[in-house]
């Protein structure tokens, strides 16, 4: 007899034929904020400090269920976008039916492609590397743009990469790191990756 598996999570197996019932506790959406999509390439979601991991339904909401009333944070780990963690607090659904957990106001989680996700040839991005003073690279920096809504962090390696939309030819833009008074400029090229210079820090 041949078993073909429907759904695995780390309480149970399911194979066609299985009928089993769990309560939904809440579910969470996300999406590319690059394609505002679905995202794409593995991603790992669990309540931390417990192991209870996320199944993924054919809808694609990310589920946990059996879950006690209140309140818990959620680790989602992509492989290709920023880590994340999300607080699910269950009492504060306004729809007890609809369990779906709202960050900001909005039911979904926007994650932020990292400089290993892989853009379109024809996507216009700025990429660069942010060190120490002592040439080291330097992680979880934000990097924005001064007066857009453009912003990402820097990865491990101290990396980074700004994704633009609606840019027409070039346009010179500044860069804003954490928030310091000092600002670096650099043109933008539709269509193209620009390469900021080696950006150092103290």
């Amino acid at each position: 007899m041949a078993f073909s598996r429907l759904c695995e999570t780390d309480t149970c197996t399911v194979y066609p034929g299985d009928v089993r019932t769990l309560k939904l506790s809440f579910a969470i959406w996300l999406i590319d904020d690059y394609t505002e999509d679905k995202p794409v390439g593995g991603i790992r979601m669990e309540i931390k400090n417990t192991g209870k991991k996320a199944f993924r339904n054919l809808s694609g909401y990310y589920c946990f269920t059996g879950l006690e009333a209140g309140s818990y944070t959620v680790s989602i780990k992509p492989e290709l976008y920023f880590p994340e963690e999300i607080i699910a607090d269950m009492s504060a659904f306004s729809d007890p039916k609809n369990p779906v957990v709202e960050v900001n106001g909005k039911p979904e989680i926007a994650l932020k492609p990292n400089p290993g996700y892989p853009f379109p040839a024809i996507a216009t991005l700025v990429r660069g590397l942010i060190e120490s003073g002592s040439g080291k690279p330097v992680a979880g920096l934000r990097v924005r743009v001064k007066g857009k809504d453009i912003e990402n962090l820097t990865d491990n390696r101290g990396e980074f990469v700004l994704y633009f939309k609606n840019v027409v030819k070039t346009e010179e833009v500044i860069l804003i790191i954490n928030g310091e008074p000092g600002e670096h400029s650099i043109t933008v090229e539709e269509g193209k990756t620009v390469s900021a210079k080696k950006i150092l820090i103290p």
